[in-house]
């Protein structure tokens, strides 16, 4: 999988700089701005690789930043101002605080530069942008739920593992999944944040089975929780507990072909990138854009991981 190798200084070296691109012949291109959450971890580094695909393959010129860091909210911020002064004809952007982001999308619309929003929404009642594009993640929750409670029984408890307070994606996700796991009769002994930080769900997670040494079932909201959880089961002898989580990264791909993980809700975030850049060429193009456009997502398991893994290998050749 070499579009997860994405790395991080070519981001600054060459999409930053518009892709190589001379002034001359950049300007006879469409510009297209991109502002990611960060570029630190493989989810953002295959969309980010999907983006720059797009963007060679329609001959556009591509202006990506993104901080080093999910809870960077500011310097997100003030990128986002950055990528604006160069007059893109439109933005893609990722807000990691959607209500922080607020007043940077309306000076975004008072310079008349569409919006296409990747990976997370803005809040509900704001609608000054174009079009989502990404995940149904209550959704996602939904099917990642439901996954876990298939093998489990009714008053098992399970932890959830979030992220940063304030970050939609992973309390929409864990929002889903909470609904489905006590419709079943599942009991949620912990509902806690991990933030983008693996070592840190992992001291999460220890925390609670030191309070709660019966859970039964993890879900994480990400893939890094995901991990982390397994690694502070596997540590106490509980190596078994069906763990879920969101995003098969190459890790989490070989733990479940291995059997240490139960289940992983992949999200083809490379996709996605690459659909946010053509759904920004349709605007320029002036074709009808829906306001919400998501991506699949699909289960993995042991039944079904070689699949994952065959067509990743042929993706990569």
């Amino acid at each position: 999988m070499k579009v997860r190798k994405f790395v991080t200084t070519l981001l600054a070296a060459s999409i930053i700089a518009g892709l190589g691109l001379s002034q001359a012949a950049a300007a006879d291109k469409v510009k297209i701005g991109m502002v990611l959450k960060t570029v630190s971890s493989p989810y953002w580094q295959a969309m980010a690789a999907g983006a720059q695909a797009a963007a060679k393959e329609n001959d556009a010129e591509l202006v990506l930043l993104a901080p080093p860091t999910e809870d960077a909210v500011e310097q997100q911020i003030n990128m986002f101002q950055d990528v604006l002064f160069q007059q893109p004809a439109v933005m893609i952007f990722s807000p990691t605080q959607p209500p922080a982001a607020v007043n940077i999308m309306e000076k975004a619309k008072a310079q008349k530069v569409p919006v296409v929003l990747v990976d997370t929404p803005m809040p509900p009642k704001f609608t000054d942008y174009v079009t989502f594009v990404g995940m149904d993640n209550v959704g996602i929750g939904k099917v990642g739920g439901e996954a876990l409670a298939k093998v489990l029984k009714k008053g098992d408890k399970v932890l959830l593992l979030e992220g940063a307070p304030g970050n939609p994606t992973n309390t929409e996700r864990c929002n889903g999944a909470e609904e489905v796991l006590k419709a079943a009769g599942m009991v949620i002994a912990a509902r806690q944040p991990a933030y983008d930080d693996r070592e840190r769900a992992y001291s999460v997670t220890q925390n609670v089975l030191q309070a709660n040494p019966d859970i039964a079932g993890v879900f994480g909201a990400d893939y890094t929780k995901q991990l982390a959880a397994s690694r502070a089961f596997k540590q106490v002898g509980k190596g078994e507990v069906p763990i879920v989580g969101v995003y098969a990264n190459d890790e989490v791909i070989n733990a479940i072909a291995a059997g240490d993980l139960y289940a992983s809700v992949h999200i083809n975030s490379y996709d996605m990138g690459q659909l946010a850049v053509k759904t920004a060429l349709d605007i320029v193009a002036g074709k009808e854009i829906p306001k919400n456009t998501y991506v699949n997502t699909v289960v993995v398991t042991k039944d079904n991981v070689q699949e994952l893994i065959d067509q990743n290998a042929k993706f990569a050749q």
